[in-house]
């Protein structure tokens, strides 16, 4: 019943979408792809809308565009170490992010944002998601294999908030790790190394679940040594309290306790 309602909300949110792509962001994907482009649908959950850029059939780019009347999922009053933005400074987080990522290849390039929308480059790439749900991958050693990656990440002065296997990308080419929608904002208040923190819990929160209890007894060690190597002592050691309402499975996890001891 949850697939059917994300299903019907981006199926919504696309038609009542389109006219604002014509109007905002034809001219400038035409302009920056050389001609008449084509769009198609590519995800979103309902509150932005994601399209694929087709030049000649052949993807060219991606657009995210804002709905600004689209309620924040994450308010501040929430209490999570996320937040909600409002559309343009969303758009900003996200240009920025990429802007920072992509000369690193962490990112997909950024190539044009306005008012409501921006465009990136195309990279032929697959979220490691898929990876698990459809090829049989183990989500464990995904997650442990996406931790350098986010370590640069780091390094590059951009924090995700919102981190899962679902937004990490695998380039087909390359096999290159890339980093998408970067849509929420951290909690006022907190810092650099605790925002880094929950970046690398939240993307094992979001596993846990589906982890038999063989992984779970081996997370510790096949994800904790991997996370004891890239992430720097400052961010292990950051206070944990402003996260907690959103990590309540790791935190709670008997087998995951010796990495929270000092």
């Amino acid at each position: 019943m949850r697939a059917l309602k994300r299903w019907w909300r981006r199926r919504r949110a696309w038609r009542a979408a389109l006219p604002r792509l014509e109007a905002d962001c034809r001219a400038a994907a035409e302009r920056l792809f050389g001609g008449p482009v084509t769009w198609r649908a590519a995800g979103g959950r309902g509150r932005d809308v994601v399209c694929q850029i087709l030049r000649a059939g052949r993807p060219a780019g991606y657009l995210r565009m804002v709905d600004p009347a689209c309620a924040p999922s994450a308010p501040a009053a929430a209490g999570l170490p996320f937040v909600s933005l409002p559309p343009a400074e969303k758009l900003a987080r996200e240009w920025q992010a990429y802007a920072h990522g992509a000369p690193l290849g962490l990112t997909p390039p950024p190539l044009w944002r306005g008012a409501c929308g921006m465009i990136s480059g195309y990279r032929d790439a697959r979220p490691l998601e898929e990876e698990a749900a459809r090829g049989g991958r183990s989500r464990l050693a995904l997650a442990a294999e996406a931790l350098p990656a986010i370590a640069r990440l780091h390094a590059a002065g951009v924090t995700h908030m919102d981190m899962s296997l679902a937004n990490i990308l695998r380039d087909r080419a390359s096999g290159a790790l890339l980093f998408v929608d970067f849509e929420y904002g951290a909690a006022p208040g907190l810092s650099a190394e605790q925002q880094a923190l929950y970046d690398y819990l939240r993307l094992l929160e979001s596993i846990w679940k589906f982890l038999s209890a063989g992984e779970r007894a081996a997370a510790c060690d096949e994800w904790g040594e991997a996370y004891k190597r890239h992430a720097p002592a400052a961010v292990r050691a950051a206070e944990l309290t402003p996260l907690r309402p959103a990590l309540g499975r790791v935190l709670a996890a008997p087998e995951l306790a010796p990495l929270f001891q000092p």
